[in-house]
């Protein structure tokens, strides 16, 4: 994983987030949608730390202090998610559906990458023009 990658997700996490929010506020429920946007908008958060904090990881040799950032990053996000359901009594449904931005930005990040590797030539693909294959 390198730095695009992270950068893949955290773009798809804002697209997801801003038609999860728009077709909310169209569709759903003032509570609902507001939900939905607190949700999504946690995840654009956490995708953003995810990426600032994995670009550091990527740069540094220190993975110590990659696994507490991420642990950290991981805690304060638990704990805002019990905030938000425990003490906000946000509408659990809403606030699920924008919370799936972000493993559903992540999974479209994994198939991009996941089809680009498979149709990029590899070292085994014999070039068609090298003259050992009868090329020019």
């Amino acid at each position: 994983m390198n730095s695009r990658h992270l950068h893949t997700i955290e773009r798809w996490t804002l697209i997801l987030a801003a038609i999860a929010i728009a077709a909310a506020v169209v569709a759903a429920s003032r509570s609902t949608a507001f939900a939905v946007t607190v949700g999504a908008g946690l995840m654009v958060g956490n995708a953003i730390a995810l990426r600032r904090i994995g670009s550091r990881v990527l740069a540094s040799a220190t993975p110590g202090m990659a696994v507490l950032l991420l642990n950290l990053k991981m805690l304060l996000l638990v704990a805002l998610v019990y905030v938000g359901v425990r003490i906000l009594h946000l509408d659990t449904a809403g606030f699920l559906i924008g919370v799936s931005v972000f493993p559903v930005a992540m999974v479209i990040a994994a198939l991009r990458f996941g089809a680009a590797e498979a149709t990029a030539p590899t070292d085994e693909t014999p070039d068609p023009l090298s003259p050992s294959n009868g090329g020019r």
